[in-house]
């Protein structure tokens, strides 16, 4: 036996390892961009301290203020938390019922017990929007606010108006979110971490809404996976696994069964389904991906249409991010993308 076997097989071991990360790498960081030219002067609205901080006397006082100066906002804040119209006349005593009310307040309590600042948060997302701008330089910034609604939203969205609800984020075991009964598979991307890419994705899917003519599962794929890759494209430097959601056993699993996840859609014709619930077993939030099996990750048909997209974009290099997200007919991207997993 030649005794320098052992010697040559640990390099070539170490070689592969080391081709692997640096391919990892050079994926990751492909959509890396020179944002240094751009500024993005961003600041953050803490509505919830103006909120709760505020004298629950003198509200009717400050509602006129808070509409005037949040624009939609705080109409909207008012709509997702169930207080109503500002115009109802007992609106004031339902505001201050909210405000005084035990619950929210140990909520809010301990939202700035996780947030006391947001120096880092704006640090983020000052930066995800400078790429924003380099892709998007005709697009407006939007202000940018920050609330709390008991865990019953994640964020609020319209034109130039971008708000996320921080009690959503307060961590992974976040006792409150046991107390509310929040699903496991909900909790797992409920941290502060997570904050930055769900701000991204939320203003991705209001800026490129859904405007496909045929409202079917193939299309809703390659929607959502566009929005994945437009999420890359915002926080070039973030895991895979903390922009897009899915824990890295999830992405190894996905990266192993796309094939026949890929074949098992063809099979059994359910590309071109229309059915709403179909459409929704394969693309939201969930445990796992029922027909799949336990070890299938929920919106395992999501992760396709990335890579429908992702194939797209590698063949068709000539096509800019702001060309690809205006396309309306997904199809499209589905048949000139040559994706054969």
């Amino acid at each position: 036996m030649d005794e320098n076997k052992p010697t040559l097989y640990l390099k070539l071991g170490l070689l592969f390892a080391l081709f692997v990360v640096i391919n990892a790498g050079c994926r990751r960081n492909s959509f890396r961009a020179d944002i240094s030219d751009i500024a993005v002067p961003l600041e953050i609205t803490r509505f919830e301290k103006l909120l709760f901080s505020a004298d629950p006397s003198a509200l009717e006082d400050l509602i006129p203020l808070w509409e005037k100066e949040s624009g939609v906002f705080f109409n909207h804040y008012c709509y997702v938390t169930g207080l109503g119209s500002t115009k109802d006349p007992d609106f004031a005593e339902r505001l201050r019922a909210y405000v005084t009310d035990r619950y929210n307040y140990m909520i809010y309590t301990r939202t700035l017990q996780v947030f006391p600042g947001l120096e880092q948060l704006t640090a983020e997302l000052s930066k995800a929007f400078r790429y924003y701008l380099y892709y998007f330089p005709q697009k407006p910034v939007p202000k940018i606010y920050t609330f709390i609604s008991a865990f019953s939203q994640s964020a609020i969205t319209d034109d130039s108006l971008l708000a996320i609800g921080l009690d959503r984020y307060l961590g992974t075991n976040e006792p409150l979110y046991d107390q509310a009964g929040i699903y496991n598979y909900l909790k797992v991307n409920m941290h502060p971490a997570k904050v930055t890419s769900d701000c991204m994705k939320y203003w991705g899917e209001t800026e490129f809404a859904f405007n496909d003519s045929v409202n079917s599962l193939i299309a809703n794929m390659i929607y959502q996976g566009r929005n994945l890759y437009f999420i890359s494209a915002m926080v070039p430097d973030q895991a895979d696994s903390l922009k897009w959601g899915y824990s890295a056993k999830d992405l190894n699993y996905l990266s192993s069964a796309e094939k026949s996840i890929w074949t098992y859609l063809i099979d059994n014709k359910l590309l071109f389904s229309t059915d709403r619930f179909t459409i929704s077993k394969y693309i939201l939030e969930g445990p796992f991906t029922t027909d799949f099996g336990r070890n299938t990750p929920a919106r395992s048909a999501v992760w396709i249409g990335y890579r429908i997209t992702e194939a797209f974009m590698t063949k068709n290099p000539s096509v800019s991010l702001k060309e690809l997200m205006n396309i309306r007919d997904y199809l499209k991207i589905l048949n000139q993308s040559g994706y054969n997993p």
